[in-house]
């Protein structure tokens, strides 16, 4: 009986861990970072990174230093100054969903 248990509980948890959640909706802001990232965060210029797929906290904070200046970046500076926390947890979230190809 322990065997049975031990077994449906870790064959639940291998299931729960590989199962995608669906990609969330694109926000609003998003539509600046497609030109450079693509519509799914998959760019095809090797020149930006490639956002799917990424951890949501990697994306917040890289987002947050560039609005805050502790990372160096023209164009990403510019954009990312107007974003609010909020927005920026939205971001992150959004390209965190997608799936990197």
């Amino acid at each position: 009986m322990k065997k049975l248990l031990i077994a449906t509980l870790s064959t639940g948890l291998f299931f729960s861990v590989t199962a995608q959640a669906a990609p969330l909706e694109a926000p609003a802001k998003a539509t600046t970072c497609v030109g450079c990232h693509g519509a799914d965060g998959n760019s095809m210029v090797p020149n930006f990174p490639k956002l799917a797929g990424q951890h949501a906290s990697y994306l917040e904070k890289s987002l947050k230093d560039y609005r805050d200046g502790f990372r160096k970046n023209a164009t990403m500076a510019a954009f990312a100054k107007g974003l609010t926390d909020q927005e920026i947890k939205d971001l992150a979230a959004f390209y965190a969903s997608q799936t990197a190809k």
